[in-house]
């Protein structure tokens, strides 16, 4: 049945005049049929940053068979041998093609600041689910440590221990990376940020067609989106990348990372908040893998 419906939201895609591209969205979502096909021409909004002004970002790469490297997913850096990312990033992926570059701004252009890694090996969350996104975490081990002394590459915080797991809706919270400017659209060569809300489980849930018996949205889970006006969000190629909170003085060398970007309805669709994994509900087992 799964390969039925996939077929027909193709056949469908295919024959409007506008070019549609599928929602990012669990299987289990789409099978209930809580979807629509996305206009590829929804512009994200947020602003490029300035150049290593988040310095615990990074960029995930894959090599291609050429020998090649294209940006695949966002990161952050944990530590100088540790890097916090989805699962999704790279299940079923050999760690031996990826990179972690740290200190990186522009795709196209080096600054000389830039920090390449290799990838030794990566730990996926055991209970990590590809219909549903549960537990849509990893920790990747690099091949050499990462310098941290110098500005263009620092370690994000974690949430306390003590932290509420929810935190309020309305809440602003940052979300970076290379993903597209639109839903289906081409990767940004230069590192962007925008601004958005939280939104409450329950209300994400009802949007993306849950219920308490059938939940599409978990407690381990957070959701974050404009839903009066959309406009912002991330998009594909953000994957992995973080959700933090900023202090009210601004200074990203003390941010802390809430979320981990990993699916939603489209991009930027009013009635479809992001929705990221929750990292305080992971601190034990970071804890007890990072090492």
């Amino acid at each position: 049945m799964k390969f039925i419906v996939l077929a027909a939201l193709f056949a469908c895609a295919m024959a409007m005049p506008q070019r549609m591209v599928m929602p990012r969205l669990p299987a289990s979502v789409i099978m209930k049929g809580k979807y629509q096909l996305i206009p590829s021409n929804r512009i994200v909004g947020g602003t490029v940053v300035e150049p290593n002004s988040l310095p615990f970002q990074i960029s995930l790469q894959r090599r291609s068979a050429l020998g090649s490297y294209s940006q695949s997913c966002g990161g952050s850096i944990l530590d100088a041998n540790v890097i916090i990312d989805a699962a999704h990033c790279v299940r079923g992926v050999d760690a031996t093609i990826l990179r972690v570059v740290a200190g990186e701004h522009s795709l196209r252009t080096d600054s000389g600041l830039e920090q390449n890694r290799g990838v030794a090996s990566f730990k996926i969350h055991e209970d990590y689910r590809p219909l549903t996104f549960e537990n849509d975490i990893s920790l990747l081990f690099l091949d050499a440590p990462l310098d941290l002394s110098v500005p263009s590459a620092q370690a994000i915080f974690l949430p306390p221990p003590t932290e509420e797991f929810d935190p309020a809706s309305g809440l602003m919270l940052t979300v970076s990376g290379w993903g597209t400017t639109s839903s289906g659209g081409i990767i940004s060569d230069e590192l962007r940020r925008v601004e958005v809300p939280v939104v409450s489980d329950a209300d994400c849930n009802a949007a993306y067609g849950g219920t308490a018996d059938a939940p599409a949205v978990f407690p381990s889970m957070i959701c974050a989106g404009d839903t009066s006006n959309g406009g912002i969000d991330s998009c594909q190629g953000d994957s992995g990348g973080p959700l933090f909170v900023l202090p009210l003085d601004g200074n990203a060398a003390e941010a802390r990372q809430v979320g981990i970007v990993s699916w939603g309805q489209g991009c930027a669709l009013a009635a479809y908040p992001g929705v990221y994994t929750q990292v305080s509900y992971f601190l034990d087992w970071i804890a007890t893998n990072r090492v």
